[in-house]
């Protein structure tokens, strides 16, 4: 939903003269990277978007035209971006609220993290919001129109980050999962990897998934479990997909890294994989939710769900060990429990036929990495 008061500035003015070719426009997975970026601002909910333009608004104002947003004019684009900055907060009309600033070629920056801001908007009444990634600061700030007058005022050579400087009493760096917000493609070496951070965005990268687990306070004996049970995870992958198997390598790894990250709640699994989607990633949630408890798979395959689940099942603590050692003592345990025998029975004989049929599909190599075949 649209939060009052809220507008998104994207600046798209630019001569992009370090990459050599005009940023706004160059293909990011089958669109405009200015179309990408206007979509994650619609996917959080923001309607008010304007996009500033200047070098190339001809070729730029056709793709503009579809996307529901207002266009502001810059003829002093060649000033700089700070230029195009205070074009964009000359548009502004309201004297409340607050406006986001985007550069054009941050265009990775999730739809979770804009989201985040403005809910953070509602506590910090007044206060410029920076999101920061493991203690760097990043794009988009959210700016209270109040501030616009000392913006306006700056005439020194550093830009918006320059002007900011001079309200850093108002301001408060806000931790988010998304290192994006510190990823622009200035360069045609940062164009591809642009490319790459794309085709994977429905993952956390291992530092995201470390300040995901830092944002919910994960415990560091839990934290050490999951480092664990990724690295089996990761090793079984390998071993599966060079046999053969087509399996997200970067996904598997983060829902084990993740896992665990409701291990003080009950239904652990259902609890971590609610929290996993609501960040925006719903393929690594799927994963999280049932490595506690899944049906039995295919005899000639192996999910990414059940490498998750039996890299869990072999590691106790941070230690890894058989599931014999594992299961037996549970069993022992659980002797005068009936129901909860019969459902560490039927874990035990999931994980068994899940290393049984990586086994066979790994041509007769052990199933678990360090085991002897």
């Amino acid at each position: 939903m649209q939060k009052p008061g809220i507008t998104a500035v994207i600046l798209a003015a630019g001569y992009s003269d370090r990459m050599g070719r005009f940023k706004p426009l160059l293909d990011l997975g089958g669109q405009p990277v200015i179309t990408r970026s206007v979509e994650t601002l619609h996917g959080a909910g923001l309607k008010d978007i304007r996009v500033v333009v200047g070098y190339q608004r001809a070729s730029l104002l056709p793709v503009l035209k579809k996307l529901q947003v207002r266009v502001v004019i810059n003829d002093k684009y060649a000033d700089g971006m700070f230029s195009s900055v205070l074009a964009g907060i000359g548009s502004l009309e309201a004297k409340k609220g607050s406006f986001f600033i985007l550069p054009a070629d941050i265009p990775l920056v999730r739809a979770q993290t804009i989201r985040y801001l403005m809910e953070m908007c509602a506590f910090y009444q007044g206060k410029i919001l920076i999101p920061s990634f493991m203690g760097r600061r990043g794009h988009p700030p959210l700016v209270p129109v109040g501030h616009i007058q000392v913006i306006r005022q700056y005439s020194g050579d550093r830009g918006l980050k320059g002007a900011l400087a001079k309200l850093e009493d108002d301001t408060i760096s806000v931790p988010v999962a998304d290192e994006n917000i510190l990823f622009d493609m200035d360069t045609p070496a940062k164009y591809i990897e642009l490319q790459e951070r794309w085709k994977q965005r429905h993952v956390p990268s291992p530092d995201e998934c470390g300040a995901i687990a830092s944002m919910f306070g994960m415990a560091e004996h839990t934290l050490r479990h999951c480092r664990a049970v990724a690295e089996i995870a990761g090793r079984l992958t390998d071993n599966l997909n060079r046999a053969g198997c087509v399996l997200d390598r970067d996904l598997i790894v983060a829902a084990a890294l993740l896992h665990d990250l409701a291990r003080d709640k009950p239904n652990h699994a259902r609890e971590g994989a609610k929290l996993v989607a609501e960040l925006g990633f719903p393929e690594v949630a799927a994963l999280i939710g049932t490595h506690m408890d899944m049906p039995a798979g295919s005899a000639d395959s192996v999910s990414a769900a059940e490498v998750l689940y039996l890299a869990d099942k072999v590691v106790q603590e941070d230690r890894q060990v058989s599931l014999e050692q594992r299961f037996c003592q549970k069993l022992s345990r659980e002797q005068e429990n009936a129901q909860a025998l019969q459902r560490i029975e039927l874990r035990y004989r999931t994980a068994r036929s899940i290393e049984a049929r990586i086994a066979l599909l790994t041509g007769g190599q052990a199933a678990m990495p360090g085991s002897k075949p």
